[in-house]
C-alpha cells in the first residue's frame, strides 16, 4: 500500500495530453496513412471507441458471483466475499470507484492495451485480498524473472511481493510476460480510418466543392462577378426556386460539377473501416449500426446475444474470472452471470418456466427469483406439480358423522 502511494506521488499519468511516461504508440513512426495512432488517438475512431464500449460496459454490468463446488454443482458461498461484493471499495465510500466503474476501467486497459493492472491495496484478517486499486498502464512495467514469473514495477518502483498486483491479459506471445496489444497491432488500419474521417472533415469543411460554375466568354472583373453571382443565387437558391427556369445571357453557361469517384471513396472506406474493428473486437456489425445486410450471428436478438456471448464475450469473461479465482479461498471461484443476456422476451421466458416447473427443474421461488419476484410460501418445493397444492400438504381427516341422538324415555 505504501509503494502504491509513493508511486502516485512520484509520478502520476494523465487521462489525455502529454504523460509523465510515453504513452503507447506515442513515439512511433506515423502509420502509411500519415497520421499518429496509440490508445488515445484510437479512441477517436467511432468504430473502435464503439467496440471498447460495448465491450467494457456489457463486463461491467454482469454480476459477479463467488460459487463454491458442492458434489459436482456450483452453489453461490453463504457470504460474499468483500474481494466480489466491492472490490474496489466504493459500495460504502465515493472516494473509491464502484464495481461497476472499476471493473470498466480495468476491461477499457484490456481491450486497448492487452493488460489490466491492479494492485492489492487492503487484507481481511485471513491475509486474502479485500480491495484492489486499478493502475494506468503506463505506470506499470512488467519483466519475467528466471524462474518463468512476472516481476512488476510501478513508477519505477520495485513490487516486494508480486502477488500483490492484479495482472489481467489478453492474447499473449508464449514467454511473454505482457499481452498483445490490439491496437498497436492494428495501427494500420486504425490510421486508415482515421485518415478518411479527417480527408471527410476537410472536404466538408474547407468547402473546396462546388455545385456548379458560371462560364462567360472574356474577362469580368470582381464587382461583375459578384453582381452575376449573387443574381443567379438569389433566382435559384431556396425550396421557392426549385425547378425554376434559369435564363442566362452574354453568353454565360452553366457547367454541374459531380463529386469525382475518388472523392467519393472515402465514404466507402469509412464502412469498410467500421467491419474492421467490429472483426477486430469480435463485435457483431449490427451493434456498431451495420444494418444493411443481413447478419450471420444468427436470427433474432437472443439467437444474436448468445452468439456474442459465445463467440466473444465468454472470453473476455474468463479473463476477470481467473484472475478473481486466484485471489478467493481454495474450493471457491468467481463466476459471471449471463442469464441476462440470455433473457427471451415475455412469452419466451414464461414458456420456458412452465416447463422447467413441469419436469421438476425448477421451484416456484427460483422462477418468482429470476423475475425480481419476492418468495411466496411453499415455493421451495420442486416436487410440487403445476396447478395443485404442494406435496408438503396433507389431506384433512374426514369429519366423523354425528352421534345418533338419546332415544325419548319411554311413557309409562
Amino acid at each position: 500500500m505504501s509503494l502504491f502511494r509513493r508511486g502516485i506521488e512520484r509520478r502520476t499519468v494523465q487521462q489525455f495530453g502529454d504523460s509523465s511516461i510515453p504513452t503507447n504508440g506515442s513515439l512511433a513512426m506515423p502509420t502509411a496513412s500519415g497520421v499518429n495512432v496509440n490508445d488515445q488517438t484510437a479512441m477517436q475512431l467511432v468504430a473502435l471507441q464503439a467496440c471498447v464500449r460495448i465491450l467494457s460496459s456489457a463486463i461491467a454490468r454482469l454480476p459477479l458471483n463467488a460459487m463454491v463446488d458442492r458434489n459436482g454443482v456450483k452453489m453461490p458461498t453463504p457470504t460474499t466475499p468483500t474481494i466480489v461484493a466491492d472490490p474496489f471499495g466504493g459500495a460504502g465510500n465515493t472516494r473509491f470507484p464502484t464495481r461497476r466503474a472499476g471493473l470498466k476501467q480495468l476491461a477499457i486497459s484490456l481491450l486497448l492495451r492487452g493488460n489490466g493492472y491492479g494492485i492489492v491495496t487492503a487484507r481481511d484478517y485471513l491475509y486474502r485480498p479485500s480491495r484492489i486499486a486499478v493502475l494506468h498502464p503506463d505506470q506499470v512495467k512488467v519483466t519475467m524473472n528466471d524462474d518463468g514469473g512476472r516481476d512488476y514495477e510501478i513508477n519505477r518502483i520495485k513490487v516486494d511481493d508480486p502477488a500483490d498486483m492484479l495482472h489481467l491479459t489478453g492474447m499473449c506471445m508464449p514467454g511473454s510476460a505482457t499481452g498483445m496489444s490490439p491496437v498497436s497491432y492494428a495501427r494500420t488500419a486504425i490510421g486508415l480510418g482515421l485518415a478518411a474521417e479527417q480527408y471527410g472533415a476537410q472536404y466538408f469543411g474547407k468547402g473546396a466543392h462546388m455545385t456548379g460554375v458560371i462560364t462567360v466568354p472574356g474577362d469580368l472583373d470582381k464587382k461583375r462577378a459578384r453582381e452575376m453571382k449573387e443574381g443567379f443565387e438569389a433566382s435559384h437558391s431556396g425550396l421557392a426556386n426549385a425547378h425554376a427556369i434559369g435564363v442566362l445571357s452574354g453568353g454565360a453557361e452553366w457547367k454541374n460539377i459531380s463529386v469525382t469517384p475518388e472523392d467519393a471513396q472515402f465514404l466507402g472506406t469509412r464502412a469498410a473501416q467500421n467491419l474492421d474493428m467490429a472483426m477486430l473486437y469480435g463485435v457483431p456489425p449490427h451493434m456498431l449500426g451495420q444494418v444493411d445486410r443481413t447478419t450471420s450471428w444468427g436470427t433474432g436478438i437472443e439467437q444474436q446475444a448468445i452468439g456474442f456471448r459465445v463467440w466473444t464475450l465468454d472470453d473476455w469473461l474468463g479473463t476477470f474470472e481467473d484472475a478473481w479465482t486466484a485471489m478467493l479461498p481454495r474450493g471457491q471461484s468467481a463466476v459471471f452471470d449471463t442469464s441476462e443476456l440470455e433473457r427471451t422476451d415475455t412469452a419466451g421466458r414464461w414458456s420456458w418456466y412452465a416447463t422447467a416447473r413441469t419436469i421438476g427443474g425448477m421451484t416456484r421461488n427460483e422462477i418468482r427469483a429470476k423475475e425480481n419476484l419476492p418468495p411466496v410460501k411453499g415455493g421451495d418445493d420442486i416436487d410440487a406439480p403445476l396447478n395443485s397444492a404442494h406435496s408438503g400438504d396433507t389431506a384433512p381427516e374426514p369429519t366423523p358423522p354425528p352421534d345418533d341422538p338419546p332415544a325419548p324415555p319411554a311413557k309409562p
